[in-house]
């Protein structure tokens, strides 16, 4: 079994480098997009650090702004390009800012138990706070660095329903990721999530919910998340959470900021060291 990794980023580069050494395998892929605003010198870094790892392709880059289609669109050129790349059978949307908290053979363990499974956070939207269903309710003009609401009201999509929210990470099957590829509601789901708010939170709940594969659907992301505090932004990891990761059953924790607490990551790379040693 093998595995394919989407890695999105626009910073830290050193970060990049050790959530790589982590996760690398030579029988895995990874397609990594770095925002199309990284400065030149970052971009550079980041390419640097992924040298001599022939498995490690960047796309083409495009700007991400928060709360747009952005993220999406770089995801999908890197869900395209994977899909054509040898016979992995999994494939995880991850950050720099994410970092693993179990080995590759854990993980692989875990998924051999449910062949097929789609690992994802789906959530109704008439069962959330009236705000999320607002998302879709205006459409949105993304501009490279900042979303747009306009007072012009979005027509609902015709060939899905718009009824679910989740968190944006997942783990998912490749028969999934390549029925994506293929079917013409992703024609219609980019055209009309690029006009709504957050649709990374969205779309690919949508899509699995009108496919069949709306049974294969796990409700675990494999994350772990401190969503403490109540911005809606993620807490960051410390060495303060270091117990609760140490003992979570998900396959990543985020997130993680070398700048603010770089101790954690050693542990858990002591940690994943050990754990193989063992």
């Amino acid at each position: 079994m093998r595995l394919a990794y989407i890695i999105t980023a626009y910073k830290q580069p050193e970060q990049f480098k050790r959530l790589l050494d982590a996760l690398w395998h030579p029988d895995d892929a990874f397609a990594v997009h770095v925002d199309a605003k990284t400065p030149t010198t970052v971009r550079v870094a980041f390419q640097a650090a992924a040298a001599g790892r022939e498995n490690v392709h960047f796309v083409d880059p495009i700007p991400v702004a928060w709360g747009g289609f952005g993220l999406c669109e770089a995801e999908w050129r890197c869900l395209t390009w994977l899909v054509t790349q040898g016979e992995w059978d999994y494939l995880a949307n991850i950050t720099v800012q994410d970092f693993p908290l179990k080995r590759r053979d854990e993980m692989l363990a875990e998924l051999a138990r449910h062949p097929g499974a789609n690992y994802m956070d789906i959530r109704r939207i008439d069962e959330l706070p009236p705000h999320f269903a607002r998302r879709s309710r205006w459409l949105c003009w993304e501009t490279p660095k900042k979303v747009r609401r306009l007072p012009i009201p979005n027509l609902p999509p015709r060939g899905f329903r718009n009824a679910y929210y989740g968190i944006g990470f997942h783990v998912l099957s490749r028969a999934f990721c390549t029925w994506l590829t293929e079917t013409p509601l992703m024609e219609e789901c980019r055209r009309y999530f690029r006009r709504t708010w957050h649709p990374h939170e969205h779309w690919l709940q949508a899509m699995i919910m009108a496919s069949p594969f709306r049974d294969t659907v796990v409700l675990d992301n494999k994350r772990h998340i401190n969503w403490g505090g109540g911005s809606g932004h993620p807490k960051l990891l410390t060495m303060a959470n270091l117990p609760e990761l140490e003992t979570s059953t998900a396959f990543f924790g985020r997130k993680f900021d070398m700048a603010i607490d770089a101790e954690v990551i050693s542990a858990l790379e002591k940690r994943l060291r050990l754990r193989a040693a063992a």
